[in-house]
């Protein structure tokens, strides 16, 4: 079986690894799962996303995904996806592991750059399914968009009060590999809605919105948000709320693992995405790569994440 960019030093030139999917996402019936007042609306095919999450009496929590076939590199702002093996912009599409440099597919959209990992943009699988809960998988074998093997599940289990996730990548590679994981959730909640986090740390950001490389700079843990749009990246959290346009509130908190969240405000939504590692900790100076949350994982190794989501009605 051919393996397209894994083991070659360096990447470079235009006719390196650059066949990708150019059609649009596959859009079978949508699976989905309920318990109590919620019912969550998944299309594995399209990404592994989540499309929609719905409260009976509060309605949507997550913005409804409109249209259930899409073109890969322009999907659309709602639901959730996932984040494997790394989030936001890869500055240059490249990064360079163990002496090596690595190039991977820009996305046509942002120039050189990549951005948000390619799984999200592959089909998934069904693994197992209840009525309240489900659980998806990507094998996912090296080619233009990252060089190295990996497996990454999502498990969706739906509570009398919210939602858990789970996530876990696996290296399934013969080398070892930088990487990290995420979710990116656009929750319905417009401009002038409450928003908080208890992040006790706030990153610089450069030109292009993403952390510069400076050490963060402290953040009282009760400042809030801005009501107009606004990109935070921030570290050291344990919780982060927001009141949704039907009059709920909703609380995200991630474990240990997913140290880090972004919080990208816009006139229709709030994404408030917990992450494993700092957005562009693959173009810091190795010495500081530790320091931002990416790891290296050997081959076999596997790490998990978990997501807790719980709803009450604003009083």
């Amino acid at each position: 079986m051919r393996r397209p960019c894994r083991r070659t030093a360096t990447f470079t030139g235009s006719g390196a690894c650059r066949k990708g999917p150019t059609v649009p996402m596959p859009s079978p019936e949508p699976l989905e799962i309920r318990r109590g007042p919620f019912v969550a609306r998944f299309a594995p095919q399209n990404g592994g996303r989540m499309t929609h999450l719905r409260h009976a009496a509060m309605g949507d929590i997550l913005v409804p995904t409109p249209d259930a076939s899409f073109d890969p590199l322009y999907w659309p702002k709602a639901g959730a996806y996932p984040l494997f093996p790394y989030h936001n912009r890869l500055i240059g599409a490249a990064f360079v592991h163990e002496g090596r440099r690595y190039l991977v597919k820009a996305h046509p959209a942002l120039g050189t750059d990549a951005v948000h990992g390619p799984a999200h943009r592959r089909p998934w699988h069904v693994i197992s399914r209840g009525d309240d809960r489900l659980v998806l998988a990507l094998d996912y074998q090296a080619d233009e968009d990252w060089p190295f093997d990996f497996r990454a599940t999502q498990a969706f289990r739906l509570h009398p009060d919210g939602l858990e996730v789970v996530l876990t990548l696996g290296n399934t590679g013969r080398e070892d590999m930088p990487s990290g994981f995420g979710w990116h959730p656009y929750f319905a909640a417009g401009l002038g809605k409450q928003v908080f986090c208890d992040a006790a740390k706030r990153w610089p950001l450069d030109a292009v919105g993403i952390p510069s490389g400076v050490p963060p700079e402290a953040r009282a843990g009760n400042e809030p948000f801005p009501d107009e749009a606004f990109t935070e990246h921030l570290s050291e959290w344990s919780r982060a709320a927001a009141v949704l346009d039907g009059g709920a509130q909703i609380t995200l908190a991630g474990d240990w693992a997913l140290p880090h969240l972004v919080a990208h405000r816009m006139p229709s939504y709030i994404c408030l995405e917990p992450v494993s590692h700092v957005a562009g900790a693959f173009g810091f100076p190795p010495h500081s790569r530790a320091e931002t949350g990416l790891r290296i994982q050997a081959p076999g190794e596997e790490r998990s994440a978990r997501i807790s989501l719980r709803m009450t009605a604003k009083t």
